[in-house]
């Protein structure tokens, strides 16, 4: 007969297992739901004031001191704002959500919904849609406010960590901002959370800078 260990073990990995299933039927069904296309034959680069407000806002969400696992992480999984994925569960624990996707669609909340929705999200995202578009920008012309992809450890094609450019680079490095790592916290102290760093042009996979026409405007 199981023991009461065996049957809460088993509990758990079934609340896992649902979990898991949620989340594969969330991103189906935004998967099923197209982005609206537009030309980009003369696509211009994000106007400057676009990228001054995103990085206000991620500025504003590092001096609030966003610690893991802090409730206000759950603003950038699940609202609106964020990336609106509504079906996962409310952030209380933390490696519970893989969220720098998140963050930054949170800061550049001016981007249309559909794409921070379904494209911010991961990094293989980003790779499978903007590669091979005007958005792709070599990592020595970055500027603040791109959207950098570097590599943390696995350094897998598309990359595997989600940051945005504070500052671009010099003699090789450049400062970001960023959600869900390790870093110089808003209140000084190394943390986990929205925090900054300084980074070398060798951890770099990829670079995206927004389009106009990635705007609601």
């Amino acid at each position: 007969m199981p023991t009461k260990a065996d049957l809460e073990e088993r509990v758990d990995d079934l609340e896992h297992e649902v979990r898991r299933l949620h989340r594969a039927l969330g991103q189906a069904e935004i998967d099923l739901t197209p982005v609206q296309k537009r030309l980009i034959t003369n696509a211009r680069p994000h106007r400057s004031e676009h990228s001054i407000t995103a990085l206000k806002r991620a500025e504003a969400e590092w001096a609030r001191v966003v610690k893991e696992p802090d409730a206000r992480i759950d603003d950038y999984i699940r609202s609106r704002h964020g990336i609106g994925w509504t079906w996962e569960k409310p952030y209380v624990r933390n490696g519970q959500f893989a969220w720098c996707g998140a963050f930054a669609a949170f800061c550049w909340s001016s981007v249309r919904f559909s794409i921070r929705q379904k494209i911010f999200p991961s990094c293989y995202r980003l790779y499978s849609r903007w590669l091979n578009t005007a958005r792709y920008i070599e990592a020595d012309q970055m500027l603040p406010g791109d959207i950098v992809v570097v590599y943390a450890g696995k350094r897998s094609v598309q990359g595997d960590h989600i940051t945005l450019c504070l500052e671009a680079p010099v003699d090789g490095q450049f400062k970001t901002i960023e959600g869900n790592a390790f870093g110089t916290s808003g209140d000084g102290e190394r943390a986990e959370g929205v925090v900054k760093n300084t980074r070398s042009l060798d951890q770099v996979a990829h670079v995206y800078r927004l389009l106009s026409e990635d705007f609601d405007e």
